[in-house]
């Protein structure tokens, strides 16, 4: 693909879309760097990645917390893992699309992605792979390091998406394809984040209440009454009113999960339901609005309901709600609104930010990645549409000690 980006731009499509002559050198020098390490990428690509339940994870977090040893053992599966999965993340980028993977941002990513594996691959062949407490902690010093500049990834990528498909030449590209990259892009992003912090939360437990990365009794009832509250604010501050919610059910249940994965997923739903309700009834005044319906369901699994009545979205284009980048927002593409809630930035697990843009609506990634966080922990979102009055969503989030409740890996 980095030889593909040395080709001649398309003149008849905007500069700013592609690479420009002096990134071109940057990828050339880059080219020639990179090039020793494809035969190691390919190897590694090769290796099938290694896929553990939740169950598993909780188990051997138990076990390093009696045994700090066990971080060893951590750190030296981190060490294979994390170069398979990003092998095979370098080669998928190299199937798409010339038109596609020539976009400047696109090509970021790929590059960022190449560095990660390089700087990695050094580091084992300098160090050999981890075999005492002192290489564990050189090791994940370094792994920190690798990952410092993690955040923007997606911003990126769905900029170059947005940019691709206002392309005069974007009929002839196979979004579907493009979809199916994508959603294999952040499950590999997504695995590269909980590997990574999990092991650092073994070392710097959080306290009794979690283990590693998971919190034992995360509360749903919680975590959403912090989503919708700032779900208000943001269709306040852009909308000028914003609809009430509630929250029912069984609003006591606690069970194993990512707090930070349910709180991204959560805050876009309800963003989109609170627009929705919003500007479908545009001629009500705020404290009439109809609220926006949470319940929580525990039972075999634990299924969290969320009601409005927006509107739904109409039967025409309905079937496009989960492809990337496709929005019903007309306007510009939103800038970034921090000053909303800066205090949410600087999260160690960096769930897109935490949000780094907390516009309303826009960019046409919220449903589909939010089904991807949903999905890599065996859980699953469906959307029930009702074009003139509003929409059901379904979450559906297994327990742990489900079978379904596995690392969820699209690398084929």
């Amino acid at each position: 693909m980095l030889q593909r980006t040395m080709r001649n731009c398309i003149t008849s499509v905007p500069r700013r879309f592609y690479v420009s002559a002096e990134q071109l050198t940057i990828v050339r020098e880059k080219h020639y760097h990179l090039s020793k390490f494809a035969e190691s990428v390919e190897r590694y690509a090769g290796m099938e990645p290694s896929r553990r339940t939740v169950q598993e994870q909780l188990d051997f977090g138990v076990a390093a917390i009696k045994d700090r040893r066990l971080l060893i053992d951590s750190a030296r599966f981190l060490q294979q893992e994390m170069l398979i999965r990003l092998a095979r993340t370098i080669r998928s980028f190299q199937n798409l699309p010339y038109i596609v993977g020539i976009n400047a941002r696109i090509q970021d990513v790929y590059v960022k992605c190449w560095d990660w594996f390089v700087t990695l691959h050094k580091w084992t062949e300098e160090n050999g792979h981890v075999q005492t407490e002192q290489q564990e902690e050189a090791f994940t010093q370094h792994l920190l390091t690798v990952f410092e500049d993690h955040g923007n990834l997606m911003h990126c990528m769905r900029q170059g998406i947005a940019e691709v498909r206002e392309l005069p030449s974007s009929d002839s590209v196979d979004f579907e394809y493009v979809d199916k990259f994508l959603t294999q892009f952040i499950m590999r992003r997504i695995s590269w984040r909980v590997l990574a912090e999990s092991h650092l939360a073994l070392k710097r437990p959080k306290g009794a209440q979690y283990n590693g990365v998971f919190n034992l009794k995360s509360k749903p009832s919680l975590i959403a009454l912090d989503a919708f509250s700032k779900a208000q604010y943001i269709c306040e501050s852009e909308l000028d009113s914003a609809p009430p919610y509630v929250l029912k059910g069984d609003t006591g249940t606690t069970f194993e999960y990512i707090d930070a994965h349910l709180h991204y997923v959560l805050l876009e739903l309800f963003k989109n339901s609170m627009r929705a309700t919003t500007m479908f009834h545009k001629n009500t005044a705020p404290e009439k609005l109809p609220k926006v319906v949470m319940r929580i369901c525990h039972g075999n699994e634990i299924t969290l309901t969320i009601h409005d009545k927006g509107g739904g979205v109409p039967t025409k284009i309905a079937d496009n709600i989960w492809a990337y980048g496709f929005t019903t927002v007309n306007e510009n593409k939103p800038s970034s609104v921090n000053a909303y809630f800066p205090g949410m930035q600087g999260d160690s697990l960096d769930i897109e930010a935490m949000q780094g843009d907390k516009a309303l609506a826009g960019w046409g990634f919220g449903l589909p990645l939010s089904r991807c966080y949903v999905e890599y922990l065996g859980g699953t979102v469906q959307i029930n549409n009702m074009p003139g009055y509003g929409c059901d969503t379904i979450l559906t989030l297994p327990k742990l000690d489900s079978e379904n409740c596995r690392e969820r890996l699209d690398f084929a």
